[in-house]
């Protein structure tokens, strides 16, 4: 497939996320193939070949669940032209280890406003520094979150720990972590979740309750969201 095009102008763009290790970039055509990516997600799909990929459906890349998730997300784009925003979604990397992103995703259109495909990055979830700007003042409050994610936590008495007004907890964490207080809790309750999924016989109803949820039924809900597969599914994963 010709990967030139109505998406040639964005070659610079690839080349600038290149150079970043910790993003995916893509664009993909009006039915959901990858036309660009970076090198990022060359080097994690695909050997670090990027013409593997040019094509390619998700469903030809990642495990089946995965793939479905994410082309949802593509059919959502491309229908109603809304873009997903900061989206919280697990993927899998080089020797099937876990991790989380960020995704947000945006439709591209042509000169007459149709649309022509859908652009996207997934950023990875790295603690940032303790020099960064505003992070000291959040550090005894996320370190209590940390601590106590298992337990039923208000956000409210979360910023009380670091002396801030839940506003300006939330701005702070939204800065650093690019998400919001109660998207970082859950990330904290769903890393455990998924170790002890990969790692433990555990039952999903021990984990739930060992993770914070409520029950089961919430865990399974939350985890499905964010991941796109169900708990069970998801630790089939660990076998292939």
């Amino acid at each position: 497939m010709d990967s030139t095009g109505p998406f040639s102008e964005h070659v610079v763009t690839e080349a600038l996320f290149d150079a970043l290790p910790d993003v995916v970039f893509f664009i993909k055509d009006a039915v959901g193939r990858y036309v660009r990516v970076n090198q990022t997600l060359a080097n994690r799909c695909a050997g670090g070949d990027k013409a593997k990929l040019i094509g390619k459906r998700p469903e030809e890349v990642y495990p089946a669940a995965l793939a479905a998730s994410y082309a949802r997300q593509d059919a959502h784009v491309l229908k109603t032209g809304k873009p997903v925003e900061h989206q919280l979604e697990l993927h899998i990397y080089t020797g099937s280890k876990a991790g989380w992103c960020l995704t947000t995703k945006h439709a591209l259109r042509d000169d007459k406003d149709r649309i022509i495909g859908v652009t996207g990055i997934s950023r990875d979830l790295n603690a940032p520094s303790d020099k960064a700007s505003g992070f000291a003042e959040l550090a005894s409050a996320l370190r209590h979150m940390q601590k106590h994610f298992t337990e039923s936590l208000r956000i409210e008495d979360i910023a009380t720990k670091a002396g801030l007004s839940v506003y300006k907890f939330e701005q702070r964490v939204q800065r650093l972590f690019q998400m919001s207080p109660l998207q970082l809790l859950h990330k904290l309750r769903l890393d455990e979740a998924t170790r002890l999924l990969r790692e433990t016989d555990q039952s999903l109803a021990d984990i739930a309750i060992n993770t914070g949820w409520c029950d089961q039924s919430a865990f399974t809900r939350h985890f499905s969201r964010y991941a796109g597969m169900a708990p069970g599914k998801f630790r089939g994963l660990k076998a292939k």
